[in-house]
This record gives C-alpha cells, structure tokens and sequence, in this order.
C-alpha cells in the first residue's frame, strides 16, 4: 500500500498533489488574487478546489491554496501544507531540494526573505525527479500579502470537479488547457498492477493461514477426547488467545508501518488493515464451524 501510493505521489509531485482534474489557463486581469479566491470560497463552499498560481515573472515561486482538502506529499524535512495553513494570515513555505532561494536562519529556524517579509520554513520536499528542484512554494489565502499579486501575472492551475472548472472557465470568458502530467499519470495508472496483485497475494496467504490454525486447534481439541462442553470451552479458549494475538500484531504493524512508511491517504491504510483483520477472523471462525457441524455429523 505505501509502494503504491509513494509511486502516485511520485507521478503527481510535478504538480505538488494535484489530480488528474488538474487544467490551467490564464486570466488578463489586474484584479488582485484573492478577489479570485473570494469567488471560488463563495461559490464553491463545500467543493474540494486546489489551486497553483506559477509566477510568470519569478520562475521558482508557485502559489498553493486549498480550501477543504489537500494531499500530503512527502518531505525530507519537516511536513506539508495543511487546510489550516491557507486560512491564517501569515503564509508558510515549503522548499524544493535544491532552492536557491533567500533563506536565513535564526536560532534553528529557516525564514524566506521576500519583499522585506520574513516567511516561516515548515518542510522540504524529498529529492524526486519529478518535482522541480529550485522552486519554492508558498501559501496564499484570502488574508495573507501573498494574495494581493496580479492575476494576470500568473499561471493559474486548478483542480477541481470537472463541472466547476467549465463554469469558472465561462466566468472568466478563458481557455483551459490539460498540463503534460495529466497525460503522463494516465499512461501510467497501471504501474502499481504488481503491488496490488501482491497485497492480494497477501491476504490470501492470511485466509489459508487462519484456516489451517483452526484446522490444527480442532484436531488438538479432539486429541484430548474432551467432548460437549469442556470441548467447546478448550476451543473458545485457545480461539480467544489467538484472536487477541491478532489484534496485537495487527495493531503493531499498523503502528510501525504508520511511522516507518510513507502514506499519501492513512484511512486507505487503515480501511485495507481492518478489511484484512475481518477477512481473517471470518474464515478462522467459518473453518471452525464448518469442522464442528462435519464432527456432529460423523458422530
């Protein structure tokens, strides 16, 4: 599961997380950039939109606003934006590997110098080729000096539901255009085929394994000659030890994994964990059952 969503991040780390709803275009305008953030808050409240706004005139600096979602991607140092990051007033910077730009430090903590402001340094991206290298990424929001530059003097990409990004396109009478990654991460949506086969794999080397534990319980609760209740009592007692031994481990490897592996969406990783840990308990106990009514039938 990692690998898989380490390769996504990997393909969409050009475009810092962005999906394959990703278009960009241009706006002629003098108005300022959060009068365009303003209608998007407005009129698409509860709609997921991410926005980059690439400075046409300072080729390494990339603006970054979300309003309800963002996809963690992976740092060297420190960590990613989060939604709470656009709504405050002072904006926060994560740098490419190889940045060159202003950056002091003061008592261990790294600042971007820009326009007399000082900007807080939070992470670093880690050294992937597919990002480029000398950029610098800023937060902007409604509130924050980063959102009084011009439109007109930016690359705007957004990623959006397919419905808003027509409607934004007829607002602002604009052409939009589907970026180069777009293409490349759909040619290359079939490359996690061999992860997914082996988590599969997996899992059903799980099932066999739980299967043939119940399996050997049985025989061992048969060899006592025990029967009736004491039968069933020795079966529930050692069933109950080895569910519990499960739980254990599936909650250790959740837990280290958590904090060894890198995971773009933790839920998926814990959705997949629980759906395993059921699929587990389920043939443990149907293997049990059907062994069970085979005895009560031979007998």
């Amino acid at each position: 599961m990692s690998k898989i969503q380490s390769k996504e991040a990997d393909q969409l780390l050009e475009t810092y997380g962005l999906s394959n709803n990703t278009r960009y275009f241009d706006i002629n305008s003098n108005r300022q950039i959060k009068d365009f953030l303003t209608y998007l808050d407005n009129r698409y409240e509860k709609a997921t939109i991410q926005i980059h706004f690439d400075n046409k005139y300072e080729a390494d600096q990339v603006l970054v606003w979300a309003n309800n979602n963002i996809v963690t991607q992976p740092t060297e140092n420190g960590r990613y934006f989060s939604i709470d990051d656009f709504a405050g007033q002072v904006p926060v910077v994560v740098l490419g590997p190889d940045s060159t730009a202003n950056i002091t430090e003061v008592q261990g903590n790294r600042y971007l110098k820009l326009d007399d402001r000082y900007y807080t340094v939070i992470g670093e991206f880690k050294n992937y080729h597919q990002i480029e290298q000398d950029s610098y990424y800023l937060t902007t929001g409604i509130n924050q000096p980063t959102a009084t530059g011009k439109l007109k003097d930016y690359r705007i990409i957004i990623d959006a539901p397919e419905h808003i990004i027509r409607h934004v396109a007829k607002h602002y009478h604009t052409q939009m255009y589907v970026p180069k990654f777009v293409t490349t991460h759909r040619n290359n949506r079939f490359s996690t085929i061999k992860e997914i086969v082996l988590i599969a794999l997996m899992v059903l080397i799980g099932i066999v394994a739980n299967i043939l534990v119940a399996a050997i319980y049985w025989r061992q609760g048969k060899s006592t000659h025990l029967r009736d209740d004491l039968l069933r009592n020795w079966i529930m007692n050692r069933s109950i030890r080895y569910i519990l031994f499960e739980v254990l481990l599936a909650v250790g490897v959740y837990i280290l994994l958590s904090w060894r592996a890198f995971y773009s969406y933790p839920g998926h990783f814990a959705i997949l964990s629980l759906f395993e840990f059921i699929l587990f308990m389920v043939s443990y106990v149907l293997t049990y059952l059907y062994l069970s009514r085979k005895g009560i039938k031979r007998g």
